[in-house]
């Protein structure tokens, strides 16, 4: 019986396929994981660039600037973030104005797709931009990421299944200290 057990715990036959069994589970989650990981720090880089974008070609009018205008840049926008489809993309454009010491919206666009994009712009931060009567153009880009180990592993792993990635950008308009936005023709309706 004693040398049964001796044999039995010298035997390394299929020791190689226990640790195979145990070890690729984890080299599965860190593979994906690092895919993920990679995939959201390209998405976030391209929603900031998409925001820079957006924001400067704004900034570029003189003065006023139409609704059909800043709809043709999302396009850029949507260039921008391509292999993605634009329909997962949401850019808001903002345009602020210094009124004495108070920063007010004077007007907003948004493009027609896309997750709702839950920052809104801080005026403090803002109003430290700008000086009397001048304003200021704010961009903002968001999408929503689901990553592949959330698929299978979900809420239990991550926290959650979907991640928003989302950035905004400030700029002053290039031209002019002030920028409207009309809804149709200069002199008309602001963009709301």
């Amino acid at each position: 019986m004693l040398s049964t057990f001796r044999t039995f715990f010298r035997a390394d036959n299929g020791v190689a396929a226990i640790e195979t069994a145990i070890i690729m589970p984890f080299l599965l989650i860190l593979y994906f994981g690092m895919i993920d990981l990679t995939a959201m720090i390209s998405f976030n880089r391209k929603i900031t660039y998409s925001a820079s974008v957006i924001a400067d070609l704004v900034a570029q009018n003189r003065t006023n600037i139409l609704k059909t205008q800043i709809d043709d840049y999302y396009n850029a926008a949507a260039m921008v973030m391509a292999p993605t489809p634009s329909n997962q993309i949401k850019v808001a454009v903002y345009g602020y104005r210094k009124v004495g010491t108070n920063v007010t919206q004077i007007w907003k666009t948004q493009s027609p797709q896309g997750p709702v994009c839950t920052t809104t712009p801080n005026t403090t931060a803002i109003g430290q931009l700008m000086t009397a009567s001048n304003d200021v153009v704010v961009a903002i880009s968001c999408m929503r990421y689901t990553p592949y180990i959330g698929t299978f592993l979900g809420e239990k792993l991550l926290g959650a299944t979907t991640f928003k990635v989302e950035q905004a950008i400030m700029v002053r308009p290039r031209s002019t200290s002030q920028l409207t936005c009309y809804q149709t023709a200069v002199g008309g309706a602001v963009c709301t």
